[in-house]
């Protein structure tokens, strides 16, 4: 008889399992991986949110920058074309102010026999009175 309740080895490997076991941990462990995924996923999402923000700041820095720059080189290219038109505008009075030092050079040359002139013109009032037999006082 008790041979007759023995049970075959092919139907112990199967109790042995313990039916639902190993779901009861695959469970568990995909609950847990997929609560683990959930939050990795929205904090990589957080994070590339972030990214993104600074990466728009910085494309929104740069543009701004590349635009002041613009407007700097612009306002340097008219200060160039002011300092030019300056620089022209000193070249010739410099040949006018040049014209005029010839002009009063030449003058003053001239000027010592203009000084002699009242001289001469009393000389030659004496030398004709003398002439004309005329008293001068």
């Amino acid at each position: 008889m008790a041979e007759a309740k023995r049970v075959p080895e092919d139907n112990q490997d199967k109790n042995l399992e313990m039916e639902g076991f190993e779901n009861f941990f695959e469970g568990e462990e995909a609950a847990t991986m997929a609560g683990a995924t959930i939050s990795g996923d929205m904090f990589m999402q957080q994070q590339m949110e972030k990214l993104l923000g600074r990466l728009s700041e910085l494309i929104t820095l740069s543009v701004d920058q590349r635009i002041e720059t613009s407007k700097i080189a612009n306002q340097l290219i008219d200060n160039q074309r002011q300092l030019i038109a300056t620089q022209q505008i000193l070249i010739k009075l410099m040949e006018r102010s040049i014209e005029l030092t010839r002009h009063v050079t030449s003058i003053e040359e001239r000027l010592p026999g203009v000084f002699e002139l009242p001289r001469v013109v009393e000389s030659l009032r004496q030398r004709v009175a003398q002439l004309e037999g005329i008293e001068t006082r």
